[in-house]
């Protein structure tokens, strides 16, 4: 496969063409590079990341920032939903990188600037900074197989723990941190932290099922989330405007 700037764009016969970045705004092509793999549903103007590398390295945040710049931008075409399935083994660390918390403010105000949903889907174990950018995003959904641990220090995962309070409460947020709590999908949805759950092994078919339902009321959701992160800004993730 052609190598560009660590990126590759596959058309539909599998053949690769160079381009640097993650996502080529044309019908039909995909985009990888090494961890990450990018591509179009423009039936429900929604561009889907899938994530098969726990953790982010250099190359993963200048390439998801480019993504949401582009984004932002409107250079995407036109988009209601931006979505992250996190498809991968092991768990990704805690991360201190300043890229990364900068990475972590682009992803929780996006929805500032343009009218676009992030939708984090879990498929597997959800840790370290995986867990931070997905409670970063406006939504959550997960397969029934994925969990979701708490067990980290609050001082190194400020974002998991700042994002966590947003959603649920200082205190619960608090008390899963302290106890290094592990959850499975039905306990998250108690606490309103998932918003559907699909089959075990479904894939991205059930993240598409959810786009599907979730797609007719875009703008509702748009308003929410918007007016959600208007009073509880991103902190030290970034500006709000």
């Amino acid at each position: 496969m052609a190598d560009f700037d660590g990126a590759t764009i596959v058309n539909g016969s599998g053949a690769a063409l160079p381009y640097p970045s993650l996502v080529e705004p044309v019908v039909g092509l995909v985009a990888e590079m090494d961890g990450l793999r990018a591509r179009r549903m423009d039936e429900l103007d929604t561009i889907v990341v899938t994530k098969t590398a726990a953790g982010f390295d250099t190359a993963h945040v200048s390439a998801l920032r480019e993504l949401l710049a582009d984004a932002k931008a409107g250079r995407l075409g036109r988009l209601k939903f931006l979505a992250f399935e996190f498809f991968h083994e092991g768990e990704g660390e805690p991360s201190e990188d300043e890229a990364f918390h900068a990475l972590l403010g682009d992803v929780a105000n996006l929805i500032l600037s343009a009218p676009i949903v992030t939708v984090a889907c879990a498929r597997g174990r959800m840790a370290g900074a995986d867990l931070e950018f997905a409670l970063a995003c406006s939504m959550l959904v997960g397969e029934r197989g994925a969990s979701f641990s708490f067990a980290a220090d609050p001082i190194v995962s400020i974002g998991t723990y700042g994002f966590l309070a947003q959603k649920i409460g200082f205190v619960r947020a608090e008390r899963l941190m302290e106890e290094g709590a592990v959850l499975d999908v039905a306990q998250m949805q108690e606490l309103l932290l998932l918003k559907s759950v699909s089959e075990d092994g479904g894939g991205v078919a059930g993240l598409e099922q959810f786009l599907r339902r979730t797609a007719r009321r875009h703008n509702s959701c748009y308003g929410i989330y918007r007016a959600q992160r208007i009073t509880s800004p991103a902190g030290r993730w970034g500006a709000v405007a």
